[in-house]
């Protein structure tokens, strides 16, 4: 090593797939073409959260905090668990609660989420297949 490297970022360099392996937080990283759009997806495992960026353009985006709720009995919990979303930062309006709810839907994640969502394209097709993609690094 010589002596201007830093000991602490070098071991945070991204290797090749895309995992970075540093302490305390796992981070994983995927850049996927999502309806002929370059899609950037980074998920970081903290130990209370879930943070979890999908962006399109480069930048967060609007940040929604995504909590599981929990059913009173079993017998009625739906195939697919429910969240409940707040919009902390960006536009707070219907399609942000609904887009982040169907792209992290189809997830069993217990913890709270906090999603920076940065799309150009909302279809429900793009969102089908970024919760696809999503679930291939959580």
């Amino acid at each position: 090593m010589s002596r201007g490297d830093n000991p602490a970022t070098s071991k945070m360099d991204a290797p090749s797939d895309g995992k970075v392996c540093g302490f305390p937080v796992k981070t994983t990283q995927k850049a996927v073409m999502v309806n002929n759009q370059k899609t950037d997806i980074l998920c970081s495992h903290f130990a209370d959260k879930l943070f979890v960026v999908v962006t399109q353009f480069n930048k967060l985006g609007n940040l929604i905090e995504l909590t599981r709720d929990v059913a009173v009995d079993d017998a009625i919990t739906p195939s697919r668990p429910s969240y409940s979303t707040k919009v902390l930062m960006g536009r707070d309006e219907p399609l942000m609660h609904v887009l982040a709810k169907n792209v992290l839907g189809k997830l069993d994640i217990k913890k709270p989420v906090m999603l920076a969502l940065a799309l150009k394209d909302e279809s429900p097709k793009s969102v089908a297949q970024l919760s696809e993609a999503i679930k291939g690094i959580v």
